[in-house]
């Protein structure tokens, strides 16, 4: 018999896979930040243009680019303290994949422009 009484509900993803998910996660943004360097690098070049002093699109796209490792970083550390010490493993799971849009979809609109 279960050790849980029949009405708790189990939960969607045990913690040993929520785990593994929040480290592979962090290893795959560890590794996205080599190549976020040269971007954020380039980015300011955005500022490069005779019109960017009245424009706000190139100070939108360097805060976008230059905003991802802070917004990885607290994700990350709220997707462990969820996992780890509230048990909310599906949530935790949600949270941590979250900074992994930007790149994917940067990545997903390069391939496709190519």
């Amino acid at each position: 018999m279960s050790a849980q009484p029949p009405d708790v509900p189990r939960p969607m993803i045990g913690r040993n896979a929520a785990r593994a998910w929040l480290i592979g996660t962090q290893v795959v943004m560890a590794v996205l930040l080599i190549f976020w360097l040269p971007l954020a690098g380039l980015s300011v070049m955005a500022f490069d243009a005779p019109q960017s002093p009245d424009d706000p699109w190139p100070m939108l796209f360097v805060g976008s680019i230059w905003s991802w490792p802070p917004v990885a970083f607290v994700f990350s550390l709220v997707a462990w303290m969820l996992c780890w010490r509230h048990g909310r493993n599906t949530l935790a799971v949600v949270i941590t994949t979250l900074p992994l849009v930007f790149p994917l979809a940067f990545g997903l609109v390069l391939l496709l422009r190519s």
